[in-house]
């Protein structure tokens, strides 16, 4: 019995008016962009052909088309935040600048891009030939947690790994039309092998996009505080990453091990201040986040914020008397969460001079 061919979309000339087929696409686009037409004045109309293919996991899209302008705004962004995927790009042809996410990127051939769909964006394209992956969020933060957060150029224009990359994708372009239901679970893994292969051997911070990876990590740590095992080595395999690359991205942030101690520190300083964990014990909530030795945690806690968890405790305690909540204390909004932290010990201590060993702005790690 012939097995199912893998469900797959087209747009193609020929069987409908200009018009009638950029209406199409542009519906079917909704959900990522709106896109109007920019057609510079004695430039012929280049035909528009789109193609795409379902793989369970992620969807491949062939598509040539004339200039366009995309656009993805607030409102866009919170109508279709459904749709809040990662586009994984190169670019065969044309040319596209724009902005995302407030960063400015531009995408020519020979290099891999990633346009998050998480980010507000604005660009333009003159006539392109593109193929693209179209990456859930999920699955990414499953498979390629490094491209989570990923924005702009992702493999260096004209490296081998690009190279590499775009062989792939081509070969995707040559062979989905022939593939069956069967094959989509082999692509698949091979997608994430060789990405993750690529991305191991590239050095995040050597390019803008990669500012993902540290994001991705970011949080990572922050959904794992309680781990006992969260450590360097936890981070490299999770992430597919060289110790020597991991180093690097933590390097002005102290280190890997600092900045995972930070984290915690702050973490544990929320819950004994909030009146949620008020009837628990300060040794229960440390564990919580990884610290088994209270006495290690007073000691912490007094280098980090001036004050013992008991008297972080007792001074919200008096505060929320006084009907000053934690969340009033924390409206210092796009501060470093250190700087909050030590706003938030000198609130609660009563004093009005900056508390001695408090992490001022110049040590502060972002949020």
């Amino acid at each position: 019995m012939e097995l199912a061919r893998l469900p797959s979309a087209s747009l193609l000339p020929g069987r409908l008016s200009n018009e009638e087929l950029f209406w199409h696409w542009r519906r079917s686009l909704v959900p990522f962009f709106d896109c109007i037409p920019v057609r510079e004045h004695g430039t012929p109309w280049q035909p528009l052909e789109s193609r795409q293919y379902h793989l369970g996991d992620f969807v491949f899209v062939d598509a040539r088309f004339p200039g366009q302008r995309f656009v993805r705004d607030a409102d866009w962004n919170r109508r279709h935040d459904d749709a809040d995927h990662v586009l994984l790009q190169v670019f065969l042809a044309g040319r596209n600048s724009g902005t995302n996410g407030g960063t400015g990127f531009v995408q020519e051939p020979d290099g891999v891009y990633a346009v998050n769909l998480g980010y507000e964006t604005e660009a333009e394209t003159a006539g392109a030939d593109t193929l693209s992956l179209v990456l859930p969020r999920d699955w990414l933060a499953e498979h390629l947690p490094a491209l989570r957060d990923a924005r702009g150029p992702v493999l260096p224009k004209g490296s081998m790994a690009a190279r590499l990359f775009t062989d792939f994708a081509l070969s995707l372009r040559r062979s989905l039309p022939q593939a069956t239901i069967a094959d989509a679970p082999v692509v698949s893994k091979s997608l994430v092998g060789l990405l993750g292969s690529l991305l191991a051997h590239q050095d995040p911070v050597a390019t803008d996009a990669q500012r993902g990876a540290i994001l991705a990590l970011r949080r990572y740590v922050d959904d794992h505080l309680g781990d006992p095992d969260l450590g360097a080595d936890r981070l490299c395999e999770q992430f597919r990453m060289s110790r020597a690359t991991l180093f690097r991205l933590f390097r002005d942030h102290g280190g890997v091990r600092t900045y995972i101690q930070q984290r915690r520190l702050m973490a544990c300083f929320r819950a004994i201040g909030s009146p949620r964990h008020a009837g628990r014990r300060i040794y229960d909530i440390a564990l919580d986040f990884g610290f088994a030795n209270q006495s290690h945690l007073s000691t912490l806690f007094r280098r980090h914020f001036g004050m013992s968890p008991s008297e972080v405790r007792e001074a919200a305690g008096r505060r929320r008397a006084d009907g000053v909540g934690a969340a009033a204390l924390a409206e210092a909004s796009g501060l470093p969460d250190v700087e909050i932290m030590r706003r938030w010990a000198l609130e609660l201590g009563g004093s009005d001079q900056p508390v001695a060993g408090a992490a001022g702005p110049g040590r502060g790690l972002p949020a």
